[in-house]
């Protein structure tokens, strides 16, 4: 498999502060890695293509107020590297791609950001995915706090599958006429997170291409609400790996900030890619 890694010191030097301490050990941990050879490696950069995606994502207003924040480069940076992703997935010269980030996305609506997201960097994506032709898209959300930012900007988008597993609200979702699927899991373990993934799974069998929300504060040493390990992680990745077969699948890193986890966690996923 053709693997590529997105990665920019600047996501470690400028991101949230609460993840950014996370980046470094874990790319640098990835780079170890026995197969690190088989990776190609990419470090993103801003374009005009990327502000005008951004400014078809959020609003004015929104996008003053991250900059007003300190964390519109770091965070257009990031969403960059998912859209760089993303259009050589579509391409065909990548098969899976892994995307760290300085800044999340998934809590990052039209007009406002919450838990460490500034710019929706999937939804940029998908924007530009749909310019290059790719219509049917699935976004499967297993960071454990709800990508309720996601949901705002695809919820009317009939072609886009959102999956979206959490643990930090009380309420579930299901519309099945415009593939929205909020599915809440309590204190979910390995079992009942891969069960709960067999089930929803099939519901995203026509689309085109694939799209995982990664957060490792999922993990059960960090701070999120889900008890998954390293091996879940695994796990889960060649069930995705298999679901995908010659679609393309990008892995979009999110929450988490335990650098112990994140330099397991993340090679792991990796390494399951390939």
């Amino acid at each position: 498999m053709r693997v590529g890694v997105f990665y920019h010191p600047d996501f470690a030097e400028h991101g949230y502060i609460t993840i950014r301490h996370r980046v470094r050990p874990a790319y640098e941990a990835l780079c170890k890695q026995p197969y690190a050879s088989k990776l190609q490696f990419f470090e993103p950069a801003i374009t005009q293509l990327h502000q005008e995606l951004l400014s078809q994502t959020h609003t004015g207003n929104h996008i003053n107020a991250v900059k007003a924040q300190g964390f519109h480069e770091v965070a257009l940076l990031s969403a960059a590297g998912v859209v760089s992703a993303a259009e050589m997935l579509a391409a065909q010269q990548l098969d899976g791609a892994f995307c760290f980030v300085g800044t999340a996305g998934h809590h990052a609506g039209r007009n406002y950001s919450w838990g460490f997201c500034y710019y929706n960097d999937a939804a940029m994506a998908i924007l530009r995915l749909r310019q290059l032709g790719v219509q049917r898209i699935l976004i499967l959300d297993m960071d454990p706090h709800s990508g309720d930012g996601t949901r705002d900007l695809v919820a009317l988008d009939p072609d886009l599958v959102h999956i979206n597993f959490f643990a930090d609200e009380d309420y579930s979702y299901q519309d099945n006429r415009l593939n929205n699927y909020g599915i809440r899991l309590e204190n979910a373990t390995d079992q009942v997170f891969l069960q709960a993934v067999d089930e929803h799974l099939p519901r995203a069998e026509n689309v085109e291409f694939i799209i995982v929300i990664f957060g490792h504060d999922s993990h059960c040493e960090d701070y999120g609400d889900f008890y998954l390990t390293v091996e879940g992680y695994r796990k889960f990745t060649h069930r995705m790996r298999a679901f995908a077969g010659t679609r393309p699948l990008l892995y979009i890193l999110s929450g988490g900030s335990n650098p112990q986890v994140a330099s397991s966690a993340i090679p792991a996923v990796v390494e399951a890619l390939l």
